[in-house]
């Protein structure tokens, strides 16, 4: 299936904004770009499945857009063949409603990412199978989301120095 079939198949069934960009450096390959809203989000993600089971799952890339919360899902399909296709499916969640639905039993590698997320941005994924902590200690206060850019962001107060020379206070010299 040639990049081009693949979108197509994507929009004809989900109608979405997706399109192909192509990288000529420093790895010439298409990218497929797809962005979905969340409530048809983990639909298409089986979907995409389906279309090459053997898809990859890579990364979860989450942000904080002002507005919303947004989680950018790179998977690469069809790497059997040359090249593969780089796809990065988009979802967001408006930050009163932060919730995603988890890829945890469609793409199971995608969990470590989701807490990631989940810890750092505040982003809720319904269903994940293990919700727990995966970098903040324990007693980090609950609702304090380090990557968020608002008020539910980290304090000033709460940031501690690990020792870096240039935020001891006397910078370089």
């Amino acid at each position: 299936m040639t990049p081009e079939e693949f979108i197509e198949r994507i929009k004809e069934k989900f109608e979405v904004d997706a399109h192909i960009s192509e990288n000529k450096q420093p790895h010439p390959r298409k990218r497929a770009w797809i962005n979905v809203d969340r409530t048809k989000f983990k639909d298409l993600m089986r979907f995409i499945k389906e279309i090459d089971p053997h898809a990859q799952f890579s990364i979860i890339i989450g942000e904080d857009r002002g507005e919303y919360l947004s989680a950018e899902y790179h998977l690469e399909l069809f790497y059997e063949e040359e090249p593969s296709l780089s796809v990065i499916v988009a979802t967001s969640c408006p930050k009163d409603d932060p919730k995603i639905p988890s890829l945890g039993d469609v793409f199971p590698s995608s969990v470590p990412y989701e807490r990631e997320n989940r810890e750092f941005l505040g982003i809720e994924f319904e269903g994940i199978p293990d919700p727990r902590r995966l970098f903040l200690p324990d007693d980090f206060p609950e609702g304090v989301y380090p990557l968020r850019l608002d008020d539910k962001g980290i304090k000033p107060e709460m940031v501690k120095n690990a020792g870096h020379p240039y935020k001891m206070g006397g910078g370089r010299k």
